[in-house]
């Protein structure tokens, strides 16, 4: 029988392995995506960061960033989650959904309205929608049907708004 696999906070591999993982399954092309621009100089929100660990082989990973949803009337924090990958060889075992169901918690935990861009059907099950991302202003191009939001009960981000980087803001804090 296989061993089972290990769910660990992501700084417990070398950021080197993640890259090589993201690097396989994305390519070096993934380094100029809207979601790596929006990405850069964002600080990762360390308690809703994973790996999927079996044995000694990373199979999965998931990162959540801080971002500041900049809208005309203010500002106000955001989670973008991703990317999130599982190992070629490991599809379907559902190393990608439980990351997702543990990211997801600790950001509820924040009660942070969380972003992604990715294919609807397969997140709509976590409750995200491209409903009220339309107006939304990214640093490169983007499939509008593919920038989904899920958000806690009580926020609201609609209406045309861009993002930054959360100024400030403590990663091991966030």
């Amino acid at each position: 029988m296989d061993a089972p696999v290990d769910f660990l906070s992501h700084d417990s591999v070398a950021p080197q392995a993640v890259a090589e993982l993201l690097d396989s399954c994305f390519g070096p092309a993934r380094h100029r995506r809207t979601a790596a621009l929006l990405r850069s100089g964002a600080p990762r929100i360390e308690p809703a960061s994973f790996v999927a660990l079996d044995g000694e082989q990373l199979v999965g990973s998931v990162e959540a960033w801080r971002l500041d949803w900049q809208h005309p009337r203010g500002s106000r924090p955001i989670a973008l989650l991703g990317p999130l990958v599982s190992h070629p060889t490991r599809r379907g075992e559902r190393i990608g959904a439980r990351l997702m169901d543990l990211a997801l918690a600790e950001l509820d935990k924040l009660h942070l309205p969380v972003m992604l861009i990715g294919d609807a059907p397969y997140y709509a099950r976590w409750g995200f929608s491209a409903k009220h991302t339309g107006e939304w202003v990214l640093p490169g191009p983007v499939d509008r049907d593919r920038l989904l939001l899920r958000f806690p009960a009580g926020h609201r981000l609609r209406g045309p708004a861009s993002f930054a980087p959360a100024a400030g803001a403590d990663s091991a804090a966030a």
